[in-house]
């Protein structure tokens, strides 16, 4: 199923079953109930929450409290771990013999605690959704209609038995289950047209949001006094107890299915409200796009980990008709017809409710282009329209949900078409320049490109084209939106790289050079920006491929009419179909009454970035991830950041400079571990210490009485670290970049991103949990969600523009080097004059801290002796701060 960290409805179900049948069991076995000889699994220890996968290292700030928080956890992990959990295997008899047991007991007085008896409730309610749906429609798949009868029966009876026991019933549970049953007891007895009980039947079906009032799991339920540790067990060591229906999968999944079709809905509604946000200027684009991106593959993951329970029924190219199927199959022997013959019939035709449930109408759209993928046909394909499939009943053309159904099978096959040619023109570019990378794929285009090229139709693809055109739906005219803010954002980084090709095709900085070994990223960087995001090539590929090779189909041809390739193909197809390949006379002419053309390709040559934002706001995501690396490993190799930080810093703290400098104190706090070891200098001593520790001096080139003879001098480059302090990306963008550039699946890198975002929170946490020190399991929303707030917390580090600061510094470096010349006569002498990474700058702030303690040791001497005013600062360090404040446009508030 969906990994250990999140959970979904169906996993929510078991572990409150579990809940309710451990309390049981353990209430049972107090009252003097013996049970026989059960199956057990090898206890195992429960993971804490030191697992091995670690979270990325936090920064700053983030990372103190971090650190706050696990020395608590980490106190009482100590105490409680390892955690064994045994498992046992409990039968639906064993079940009714111990309520019953602990009802009749006289020796104890076992209450059920409130949260057991709300989840137990919670657990019946689910399955009395599922048993509702196939008791409604008919369903003739017995075994699964009577397990859901039968587990809800044998549960609803354990309860009734043990009503005695309840602590204190929960005030509104019942009238909250009312209005469900009701309706099942009214669509009974009322007489229905075949809509109206379609309709009344997906009521039931209505997604309910997920009760999570209470949070328990199986481990942490005690029935009894707190558990002594047998002889064989450590002080530290203590066994936990689960008792666990026997249930099988192969009778349990349409239960499963279904509760992944509820999942399903409430994701789509998660988004929707997503990109309402951005539709209104709530959220920015890149949050929005790599939410649904995170939504689409554990989506992608929670479908093949069905798969995978049943691989020989429900595996294939085509998963979502096994998926669907189990549940659609029970809508066709409602009706008492052949399921297949069902799709055939004009009943088919009618959008119902039921049909949204399993989101049909859009599986349809994929599954007739993946046909027409199938034949090989060059853009742009004549693409059949739904409108085809109402030659038998044109008055239903005039519906509103066909003709809503007709605007999406139109909108989704231009944009699978216009793919079809993408994929051409990316091969015919890749061929051409082979080093060039492409940018990072949205998950909606990476599964549409599976359904044109391997023929896949999966779930979760059809489930990321219903994402696709709610996003349509909400945005309407404003769909290019994103498409627009992509460009703008692709054609202010390429100004801020600015960056020349030379005539042999190498790129030239205009300013500072990046270090030799970083030049393949910003290569790679600049022909993103300049092929993918700006000056796109697919618009102009489109036209001359219209121009000059298209066959474009107006209208429908005969079989006669098409090229002889086709005809092959289509004559093979249809004799394996047991049909003629030439439509009968009346076919013919109901196509030309209701007006039957193939769908048209689109016209606008942008309309493949212009209507998918999704793709549009992951390019954006690629291009800020990349353009921070592109600083950082700018800013590492002049840095020239490093020493103005600490000379800002130093005039700051001597009240030298009254002028603050946001930009740079952004970055100080956000990478004060490597700029300053973790803390800013506040003392003339400190201010020279923390800058040579970050160059990697050692501290008795500064020792006031040293051992040598030979007098005291300034340390020189050679006695610095090689390349200095390496300031890094965010930890947010060293995760999610594996992601983009392909070197981790997403799987690893959710659980790394959740694993951070809680680090991150972990300060605001007042109560950990000191019985089980576990992880908690979330729920897919709570994940999402949890991203889509945190993302645009992190957004704003991550677009720091570290190139604009690295020149901004050297240059002030060079201004404050000139000035100290001219104004004091000190000559600070440079290594390599005219180079863009002159590291004698490096030298030349140690110089001036230098100078800033010495002054101050020699005024403290001073005091001792005749006492006097203390002057903060120095000459050099005055020079400084001026530069600095005219840079800011400062100069008439600074003293």
């Amino acid at each position: 199923m969906i990994p250990e960290t999140f959970i979904s409805s169906y996993q929510r179900y078991k572990e409150d079953t579990n809940v309710f049948t451990t309390w049981l069991s353990q209430a049972a076995r107090i009252c003097g109930f013996k049970l026989p000889s059960l199956e057990r699994n090898q206890a195992e220890p429960k993971p804490s929450n030191n697992s091995e996968n670690k979270a990325p290292r936090l920064k700053g700030k983030a990372r103190k409290e971090a650190k706050a928080a696990s020395s608590t956890s980490n106190s009482q992990d100590a105490e409680a771990k390892p955690v064994l959990v045994s498992k046992y295997k409990l039968t639906t008899r064993n079940l009714i013999e111990q309520a019953e047991v602990v009802v009749n007991s006289k020796k104890a007085n076992v209450q059920m605690p409130d949260s057991v008896l709300h989840v137990a409730r919670r657990a019946i309610h689910a399955r009395q959704r599922c048993s509702d749906w196939f008791r409604t429609t008919g369903s003739k798949d017995q075994a699964s209609t009577e397990s859901h009868a039968h587990f809800i029966a044998v549960l609803e009876q354990a309860m009734a038995i043990l009503k005695p026991c309840y602590s204190n019933d929960l005030p509104g549970y019942d009238q909250r289950m009312e209005p469900n049953e009701k309706d099942s007891k009214q669509a009974e007895k009322s007489p229905q047209t075949f809509d109206d009980d379609l309709s009344n039947r997906f009521h039931m079906l209505k997604v309910h949001d997920t009760d999570s009032d209470v949070d328990l799991t199986a481990t942490e339920v005690q029935a009894s006094a707190k558990q002594t540790p047998t002889k064989s067990q450590t002080k530290s060591q203590v066994e936990r107890e689960v008792w666990e229906l026997v249930e099988e999968f192969s009778t349990d999944i349409a239960f499963v299915i279904f509760c992944f079709f509820e999942d399903l809905h409430r994701i789509q509604d998660f988004l929707k409200e997503t990109w309402k946000k951005y539709k209104d200027g709530t959220l920015d684009l890149m949050t929005c796009a790599m939410t649904t991106n995170l939504a689409l593959d554990l989506v992608r993951r929670a479908e093949e980990d069905i798969i995978n329970q049943a691989p020989m029924l429900l595996g294939g190219p085509r998963s979502y008709e096994a998926l669907s199927v189990l549940i659609f199959y029970a809508e066709s022997f409602k009706n008492g017809k052949d399921p297949n013959k069902m799709l055939e019939s004009d009943e088919s035709l009618k959008i119902t409710p039921f049909d949204e449930f399993i989101y049909l109408s859009t599986a349809r759209i994929l599954i007739k282009f993946e046909q027409i993928s199938s034949f090989k046909i060059a853009y742009p394909q004549p693409v059949p329209s739904v409108r085809m499939s109402y030659l038998s009943r044109p008055d239903l053309l005039d519906l509103p949900q066909v003709k809503k159904w007709e605007e999406e099978d139109e909108f989704l096959s231009q944009l699978l078409m216009e793919m079809s040619l993408d994929d051409t023109v990316s091969k015919a570019m890749k061929e051409i320049n082979r080093d060039r990378k492409a940018p990072a794929v949205d998950e909606l285009t990476k599964g549409l490109y599976k359904l044109r090229r391997e023929g896949e139709v999966s779930t979760w693809m059809i489930f990321a084209a219903r994402i696709l055109l709610d996003i349509r739906d909400i945005m309407g005219e404003d769909m290019s939106r994103g498409h627009q803010e992509q460009v703008a954002a692709g054609r202010a980084a390429f100004e801020r790289l600015d960056m020349t090709v030379e005539g042999n095709g190498a790129l030239t900085p205009k300013g500072l050079r990046w270090k030799g070994r970083d030049g393949a990223h910003v290569m790679s960087l600049w022909c993103m920006l300049q092929y993918y995001s700006i000056n796109d090539p697919f618009p102009i590929m489109k036209q001359k491929w219209l121009a000059e090779k298209a066959h474009v189909v107006d209208s429908y041809q005969s079989f006669d009419q098409l090229p002889p390739e086709w005809q092959e193909e289509v004559k093979s197809r249809c004799q394996s179909k047991g049909i003629e390949p030439r439509p009968p006379p009346e076919m013919v002419g109901n196509m030309q009454q209701i007006g039957l053309r193939p769908i048209k390709h689109a016209t606008d040559p942008n309309f493949l970035s212009a209507n998918n934002p999704i793709a549009s706001g992951t390019l954006m995501f690629n291009i800020c991830l990349d353009m921070e690396h592109a600083g950082t490993a700018l800013a590492n190799h002049h840095q020239s950041i490093f020493a103005i930080a600490h000379l800002y810093n130093a005039a700051r703290q001597t009240k030298t400079l009254n002028t603050s400098w946001p930009a740079m104190e952004e970055v100080m706090q956000l990478q004060i571990t490597e700029l300053f070891a973790g803390q800013l200098p506040q003392t003339p001593k400190d201010f020279q210490s923390r800058y040579a520790l970050r160059l990697g001096i050692s501290a008795q080139h500064f020792a006031r009485n040293q051992r040598s003879s030979t007098t005291k001098k300034t340390p020189t480059l050679k006695a610095t670290r090689k390349n200095g302090p390496q300031m890094s990306n965010t930890p947010a963008s060293s995760i999610l970049s594996e992601y983009i550039n392909d070197q981790s699946p997403m799987a690893r890198c959710i659980y790394k991103l959740e694993s951070l975002i809680q680090a991150t929170k972990a300060h605001d946490s007042k109560k950990l949990d000191k019985r089980i020190p576990t992880k908690r399991q979330i729920t897919p929303l709570e994940l999402l969600s949890q991203v889509r707030d945190w993302l645009p917390t992190t957004l704003p580090l991550m677009k720091i523009d570290y190139i604009a600061l690295t020149r901004t510094c050297s240059s002030l470096l060079k201004k404050i080097h000139t000035a100290i010349e001219s104004e004091l006569g000190v000559e600070h002498h440079l290594m390599r004059d005219g180079d863009s990474s002159e590291a004698g700058y490096i030298i030349m702030a140690l110089q001036i801290l230098m100078e800033v303690n010495e002054m101050n040791l020699v005024q403290e001497e001073i005091l001792k002796s005749r006492g006097s005013d203390r002057v903060e600062g120095s000459p050099q360090l005055d020079v400084c701060a001026r530069v600095i404040r005219e840079h800011l446009g400062g100069a008439l508030s600074g003293s």
